[in-house]
């Protein structure tokens, strides 16, 4: 994509060529726009487990500017996935990096109580940090909604500082008319573009952190965070944002 802008910006050197050149520039930076993310329709309240972050007391790793502990998730409503063994997301601000945490998979029974599905260990790096389920484990359940959970021990004589944030996630049966499209093409951003407008956030997400380092977010997420941030409450609203902001800042300064 970029060869092409570059050659195109060379081309129009020429003054004669201004004209197709504009066009062409036109052409070419219109096939980058990405599909807006979609949140599916009727949805059922989320329950009263999710919340944005928050410590279980007071302190929380002195983080004291700029996003804390976030889940890259819906919050307002059930994000879904049609993957049996999906990638969970989040960000850790910088001063609570190298810490314990710890990710907690809990099955929501019909009255909407959770049941303990998985419990994992890791330490935190500051970024983005991802998990996906093992594929060596049994999956997760269709029609099944599951709560997630990650905590960050600050301090582990004082748990009241500890960060914890939660979401909710819905498992749902492949959209049949997504299944052909999906199928047929391995570029990136289309695919990213399939699942968002789909409503399946969770595997639009993960597609467009695939291509992504440790830790970086990339383009395609964050247009994909700015999306949701529309649909949030201020809170994890303003989280959102200052995290594609920060992505976007940051790759300016790398140019």
């Amino acid at each position: 994509m970029f060869p092409q802008i570059l050659w195109l910006l060379n081309k129009c050197i020429n003054r004669s060529l201004a004209t197709s050149c504009i066009l062409g520039l036109s052409l070419t930076t219109t096939q980058v726009a990405q599909a807006e993310y979609h949140p599916p329709p009727d949805q059922r309240p989320v329950s009263g487990y999710t919340w944005t972050t928050g410590t279980r007391g007071g302190g929380g790793c002195g983080v004291s500017q700029g996003p804390s502990l976030t889940v890259l998730a819906p919050l307002q409503h059930i994000g879904q996935t049609a993957s049996l063994h999906p990638t969970f997301a989040w960000f850790v601000p910088s001063n609570s990096s190298s810490l314990p945490l710890e990710f907690t998979l809990f099955e929501l029974d019909s009255n909407g109580q959770p049941k303990l599905a998985q419990k994992l260990k890791r330490i935190s790096s500051p970024g983005i940090m991802k998990l996906s389920l093992s594929e060596d484990k049994p999956g997760l359940t269709v029609g099944q909604r599951y709560l997630w959970q990650i905590v960050i021990s600050c301090d582990p004589n004082h748990p009241s500082t500890d960060l914890v944030t939660r979401a909710e996630i819905q498992v749902v049966e492949m959209p049949r008319a997504l299944k052909k499209p999906l199928s047929v093409t391995r570029e990136p951003l289309k695919r990213v573009d399939l699942y968002a407008e789909s409503g399946l956030w969770y595997d639009a997400l993960s597609e467009a952190l695939g291509s992504t380092s440790d830790g970086r977010l990339g383009e395609y997420a964050s247009t994909l965070l700015e999306d949701l941030a529309k649909l949030e409450e201020p809170k994890q609203s303003a989280n959102l944002r200052q995290i594609a902001l920060q992505r976007r800042t940051d790759a300016r300064r790398s140019q």
